[in-house]
């Protein structure tokens, strides 16, 4: 069932379902013409640091981060670090999320890559919201479009700042098997790497059966953390670097549970 909030956070642009091209002198798209456009054969997804055994790739997107307000200001991995996250995602405020979420990007940008270089036409592709939730000061967006994804974090510890990333041109993520979990990514994420953040984060999304309960990954100091599902799609993160262990245990609808392993679906 899809949650009133992320009906609540599509309307928020009234030209989200608007496709169209985008400008190369763009300044907030000048990342993307000197980025490594090759896309792997593989589900879209951020750069990420995965694990041993865990496929990764560049993605064709930008990465950007904008602060409002007072920037936080926290020594990487120090102990403030993420001190009001929480490993079970909190009930969302449907107004004070989509607050948060207006920020986040309402288009990914793809390039023409028969003509890749300075001035190759660029092409925004809407993105809608299919999952929001809170832990501690923290929103945490993720949005789909046509062949393309993107992930919008939300930090308002002692100032708010937004960190984005977005990958298109690969193969979308297939509806599972009512019992299937598929991964679409998981590892460090990208964009929590820059020095005005509080360090780095584990992220993992994808998509979830009918008949998933719930999804429990283990951190590396075995703390459980629950997953954030609606409307098909899960998603949840955790402080520090490569911080999920290498299982999920699922949880279906008759009580019974099964441990898969949390890497990435292959493509096909």
């Amino acid at each position: 069932m899809r949650s009133p909030l992320l009906d609540d956070l599509g309307g928020l642009d009234p030209a989200r379902h608007l496709r169209a091209p985008g400008h190369p002198d763009d300044p907030d798209l000048a990342r993307v013409l000197a980025t490594d456009r090759t896309v792997p054969d593989r589900y879209l997804a951020p750069a990420r640091r995965s694990r041993a055994g865990v496929a990764t790739g560049v993605f064709a997107g930008a990465v950007a981060a904008v602060a409002a307000g007072v920037v936080v200001s926290t020594t990487l991995g120090g102990p403030e670090a993420y001190a009001s996250w929480t490993p079970t995602p909190q009930v969302v405020d449907p107004a004070a999320a989509a607050q948060d979420a207006a920020s986040c990007p309402t288009a990914a940008h793809a390039i023409d890559e028969d003509a890749a270089g300075e001035g190759a036409p660029i092409t925004e592709i809407p993105l809608d919201p299919v999952l929001a939730e809170v832990r501690g000061d923290y929103t945490y967006v993720l949005l789909s479009g046509d062949g393309a994804l993107a992930e919008c974090f939300v930090t308002k510890d002692g100032g708010t700042q937004v960190y984005s990333s977005e990958s298109v041109g690969g193969t979308p993520v297939p509806r599972p098997g009512p019992r299937e979990l598929v991964v679409a990514e998981t590892g460090t994420a990208s964009w929590s790497d820059g020095p005005s953040g509080e360090g780095a984060v584990t992220a993992a999304f994808g998509r979830v059966g009918d008949e998933v309960e719930a999804v429990t990954v283990a951190t590396a100091d075995g703390e459980q953390v629950a997953a954030s599902m609606d409307d098909g799609w899960f998603a949840l993160w955790a402080p520090g670097e490569e911080s999920f262990s290498a299982l999920a245990q699922v949880t279906y609808v008759d009580g019974s549970t099964e441990e898969v392993p949390l890497e990435v679906t292959p493509a096909g």
